[in-house]
């Protein structure tokens, strides 16, 4: 005897099919669409990555970079003067 596995339900199926092929038929009609929108993902991952990683880079790194001891040596100098 074969055991069943559970299955969504045919609504969940049918209107994942429609909003997928609403959308695709939407952003991906003509070459120009499909170009931009891959462009503009790309170019909004690009930033969203980018920010990330220099966050994650500042919060490894505090306390050894220049912007962070600069004030030490910025006053040092204008106190010799």
């Amino acid at each position: 005897m074969a055991s069943r596995r559970p299955t969504r339900s045919r609504i969940d199926l049918d209107t994942t099919r429609l909003l997928t092929c609403r959308d695709y038929s939407t952003l991906f009609r003509n070459n120009f669409t499909m170009l931009a929108a891959v462009f503009t993902a790309g170019f909004a991952f690009e930033i969203g990555f980018n920010q990330t990683m220099n966050k994650i880079w500042d919060n490894n790194n505090r306390g050894r970079q220049w912007k962070d001891i600069r004030h030490k040596y910025i006053e040092a100098e204008e106190d010799e003067e």
